[in-house]
């Protein structure tokens, strides 16, 4: 090729590589900041993108590469939540909004799914407002429950009126995510398999309410985990993000029968499955503490220390203890309260020094001090993970 035609061909390229893909410009009439930032969601978490200084009564946001689709938002510089913005598959656009709290004064030129977004959002708020006005007087007026079934009925209605053509577009996603369900079909319209559905917050409020209301069980709550997982199998980046949704969630569960919750997604998925960012060195890490918590489950018998083994007595409360924790001296001073009125009962305790630190908070999970293990006469686990003054309710159980 000669000279003139690759010098021709780069004065071609140089205007496509400096074009801005993304070009969102926002007015907020009356808006007392002069500094904001555009923000993106990845669940609930919010991470910061970029600093809009105000100009010619207006925050503008460029960028030479395509955003995800999914909802954005502005904070100002305390953090305070201004407003969402959907960004779909048109990112060059404009908004201007007289009331932020009236997102239907919002009025957007050049892309329709961020205009529906805020027709959307304003007829739940609006929708929600009056619903729990009349669930308050309901014990007044019991045909409120008539009323407030008509006007969820017309919600609906609205909501399926604002669905694009356009199957796959976001904003149809959000729509069928709003529609309430039960618990059978709960994950209806909400597409696992789409990484779309991880800029948008409401996938962590979707995965709270379900599995907290699941009985506390650790069977069930794996069936579910896998039924999850195998819906977001064809979109690496949900599954890891679910994986360590349950990570996070089981590592130290609300209830101490849980552990096979962790113990599962070690073992089926972490120790399986190649996640993204994360080492050899975590996964070993991960590994080891499925191991341990094998032999700390309930009813399992407590790894020997000590002489735990000799001690004869019905209720063995194992305490292990830092000699500096103002707390496990607290906690200490309970349980010998505790001992006095229950003979049957007898104190274990364990110091964590320098000398056994590192053993002791692997082998017998230690994550903080004081760590306490009632046992039955056989040195199984009744229970653990308790607070001293929970000890006697324990004692109490038979």
């Amino acid at each position: 090729m000669g000279i003139r035609k690759v010098f021709l061909t780069l004065c071609l390229l140089i205007p496509i590589f400096g074009f801005s893909q993304v070009d969102i410009k926002i007015k907020i009439d009356n808006q007392q900041d002069s500094l904001v930032y555009f923000c993106k969601y990845r669940g609930s978490k919010i991470s910061v993108l970029d600093t809009l200084k105000l100009k010619n009564n207006t925050f503008q946001y460029k960028n030479k590469q395509k955003l995800h689709e999914g909802i954005y938002l502005l904070t100002n510089e305390s953090n305070f939540l201004l407003m969402e913005i959907l960004v779909g598959k048109k990112q060059k656009f404009s908004v201007t909004i007289n009331n932020l709290d009236d997102l239907g004064s919002a009025k957007v030129k050049g892309a329709k799914e961020t205009g529906v977004y805020y027709k959307l959002m304003a007829k739940v708020r609006a929708t929600d407002m009056i619903i729990t006005a009349l669930e308050n007087e309901i014990d007044n007026y019991p045909e409120n429950i008539q009323k407030i079934d008509s006007i969820k009925k017309d919600l609906a209605d609205y909501e399926n009126s604002l669905m694009t053509k356009k199957e796959d577009s976001f904003i149809n996603i959000v729509i069928r995510s709003l529609k309430s369900r039960g618990w059978d079909n709960y994950w209806d319209d909400f597409p696992l398999d789409d990484a779309r559905i991880l800029t948008y917050p409401l996938i962590d409020n979707k995965l709270d309410t379900y599995f907290n209301a699941l009985p506390a069980n650790a069977e069930i709550i794996n069936s579910e985990i896998d039924k999850l997982l195998a819906k977001s199998s064809g979109c690496e980046d949900v599954r890891d993000y679910l994986i360590w949704y349950f990570y996070k969630t089981y590592y130290n569960p609300k209830y101490m029968n849980l552990d096979d919750v962790f113990i599962h997604l070690v073992d089926e998925y972490i120790l399986k499955l190649e996640i993204k960012n994360v080492s050899e060195s975590i996964v070993n890490l991960l590994a080891d503490r499925a191991n341990y918590l094998e032999n700390l489950k309930i009813g399992a018998k407590l790894p020997e220390i000590g002489n735990l083994y000799s001690v004869d007595a019905e209720y063995i409360t194992v305490v292990f203890y830092d000699e500096t924790c103002h707390k496990c001296a607290q906690e200490g001073r309970i349980l010998e309260d505790i001992r006095k009125r229950h003979p049957e009962m007898v104190i274990f305790p364990v110091e964590i020094n320098s000398t056994n630190i590192k053993n002791l908070l692997s082998m017998y999970d230690i994550q903080t001090t004081p760590m306490i293990y009632v046992l039955d006469r056989q040195k199984h686990i009744i229970s653990k993970r308790l607070k001293a003054k929970q000890v006697e309710q324990v004692l109490n159980m038979d």
